[in-house]
């Protein structure tokens, strides 16, 4: 039986400050110095289960079931703060969002660190408490009392005159209670000084005749609860009460976490869709903060999820892209619902939370986990896929562990298991020479111009691939890299129009304000960032799918077998209204064509 998971998360959207040829590791040090303190607020997790067919039906299709689940996370407390934007607050709320149900019912959630302090603090307060009964009771059997007293007096906090009259109505309340045959007496309308007056009160008048319990009121208020003395061994079984519900209380408080841990514990394949901006925030807010260091966030990952698979750059294999000419999940899953792919089908095991795509619910996290896994399933049937054994696949095996990055010209993915390397070369070009920058170029110039004034002013230089950054900047890639060299030396004068090496480029990076020495990252952090909210943002949209997609499309990003989705999260690749994305042929040379992207965007080579 073999189980695998997607999931989608609600999270914030890229960093403004990624370009086109970055490297993954200058990506992930951007993302981590940059990110907001942005929250998932949403979760969607869909399992899948795979059975082999019965004894007598080998040659049957395995039986696929699933069970979807959608929790709300809110983090619990008051010293838990988070960042939101409005406009991706806004669209949550536009699109049927129920921010009621977040902050009642949400999950609380909290890291390995948080966990560990939150378990140390209670077992110390615990253990004080046991202590303190213990020591009472053998101060009443040595009948040390007086001395107790005589220290609570030196210790005793001064009564305000406007108080004074309501501690002396508790103790009369009091006096009342002993003379009565009532089992208790609750105090209340008091806040935490008064009630902190009237414990200084009993131990001072009442020490040896009440004891007192704080409690919950139904509008939540506390109060203190008189009871009559009870012995030693009634103090502690009642703690005994207290601890088995201070002890769920944790795990209320830990709450999501606790399901990642799970998660995490079983070792399955999980499958998302865009996933990295999912795999960022679910790691940093369940599990422990983000390491500076590129690689050790590679082994960071891999040692809570080991077995990982990103449908977006599954998409990238060379067969699939015949046959789907674009990577957003809705387009995805259009396309792997017909030949030559097929979808098996698959069976809800909870009748009250399963999801059909004819009753779409694009904006909902467990929904595009569940289209996810569905389109996983679509995709790895072109391959023929044993689904019991999904991960040991030799086709598969190419693509688990690595993690699609948007808006990358060159290395588009990171790889959990080992180097990257520039998979998108031409045919004849040298391994060596695939981290080479010398052949791109970064340009400036007025914001009047086209992809065909930029063309023609490398038209001595043959054919060459434009990525816009903005309506007055971009980057030129050569085609013919043996031109690259003669660029700078021999290329006019335009006004305007400036070209820079990609190492002069660099060189400005590191010279913009706001930029650290040593760090490979532009722009002060958070600045500028546009984000979803599903995430701790509580507004995003689906991790960020490709500008130039369709508006409709805003939204999907999921991920595999347990799919969790950024709901509400911006479509980052989405071109303004009004700039229509246009192909030019750059010169009639030999098929390169030369893409304009909308204005104010990131060009991603991954164009279908």
């Amino acid at each position: 039986m073999q189980h695998f998971s997607q999931w989608i998360v609600n999270s914030p959207v890229w960093p403004p400050t990624i370009f086109p040829f970055d490297t993954p590791e200058e990506v992930y040090l951007k993302m981590v110095e940059n990110s907001p303190q942005y929250i998932i607020i949403q979760f969607g997790l869909c399992a899948f289960r795979v059975e082999p067919p019965a004894e007598d039906q080998k040659d049957a299709e395995p039986r696929v079931s699933y069970k979807c689940y959608n929790f709300f996370c809110y983090p619990k407390g008051r010293t838990n703060v988070f960042s939101c934007q409005g406009e991706s607050m806004r669209f949550l709320a536009d699109n049927g969002f129920d921010f009621n149900r977040l902050f009642r019912e949400g999950l609380s959630y909290a890291n390995e660190i948080d966990e560990q302090r939150y378990r140390a603090d209670l077992k110390e307060r615990q253990a004080t408490r046991a202590a303190t009964i213990l020591a009472a009771a053998e101060e009443e059997a040595n009948e040390t009392d007086s001395k107790a007293a005589e220290t609570v007096e030196v210790n005793a906090i001064p009564v305000p005159a406007e108080l004074q009259q309501q501690v002396d109505d508790t103790a009369a309340s009091i006096e009342e209670f002993l003379q009565s045959d009532r089992q208790e007496l609750i105090v209340g309308n008091c806040n935490a000084f008064h009630r902190k007056l009237i414990y200084q009160m009993i131990e001072q008048r009442y020490q040896r005749k009440i004891s007192t319990t704080t409690v919950s009121l139904e509008n939540n208020q506390k109060a203190i609860k008189v009871e009559r003395k009870r012995s030693c061994e009634q103090e502690l079984a009642l703690d005994e009460q207290r601890r088995a519900q201070e002890n769920e209380d944790l795990e209320m408080s830990v709450g999501m976490s606790l399901v990642l841990q799970e998660l995490s514990k079983a070792r399955k394949l999980i499958i998302g869709h865009n996933m990295l901006l999912d795999l960022f925030y679910v790691l940093r807010q369940f599990f422990k903060p983000l390491p500076v260091d590129y690689q050790e966030f590679k082994k960071f990952t891999k040692e809570y999820f080991p077995l990982l698979l990103d449908t977006k750059y599954l998409c990238t294999n060379a067969e699939i892209k015949v046959d789907v000419n674009s990577s957003v999940l809705a387009h995805v899953y259009e396309a792997v619902s017909k030949a030559p792919f097929s979808i098996p089908t698959v069976h809800a095991e909870l009748p009250d939370h399963q999801y059909n795509v004819e009753d779409e619910k694009k904006h909902e996290a467990g929904y595009d986990a569940y289209l996810t896994g569905l389109c996983f399933l679509g995709l790895v049937s072109r391959f023929k896929v044993d689904l019991m054994h999904p991960h040991k696949d030799t086709t598969l095996k190419h693509y688990i562990n690595r993690i699609f990055i948007i808006r990358l010209n060159d290395v588009n993915y990171i790889n959990l298991n080992g180097k990257e390397r520039n998979t998108s070369r031409l045919k004849g070009e040298r391994a060596e020479s695939s981290q080479s920058r010398e052949h791109i170029f970064y340009v400036t110039f007025p914001e009047t111009w086209r992809t065909s004034d930029i063309q023609s002013r490398f038209k001595p230089f043959g054919p060459v691939h434009v990525s816009w950054m903005d309506s007055t900047s971009g980057f030129v890639s050569l085609h013919n890299r043996n031109a690259a060299s003669s660029v700078l030396k021999s290329i006019g004068y335009h006004t305007g129009f400036k070209v820079y090496s990609f190492a002069q480029f660099t060189q400005m990076k590191l010279q913009r304000p706001g930029t650290k020495r040593g760090r490979i990252s532009s722009g002060s952090p958070g600045s500028g960032n546009g984000g979803g909210v599903r995430c701790a943002q509580p507004v995003d949209k689906s991790c960020g799918e490709e500008k130039g997609e369709e508006e409709s499309q805003k939204i999907d990003h999921p991920a595999t077998s347990i799919s969790v989705k950024r709901k509400g999260e911006k479509d980052e690749d989405q071109p303004p209204a009004g700039n229509e994305a246009e192909d030019e042929d750059a010169n009639g040379a030999g098929g390169w064509t030369t893409v304009k992207r909308a204005r104010k965007t990131f060009a991603d080579n991954n164009d279908w």
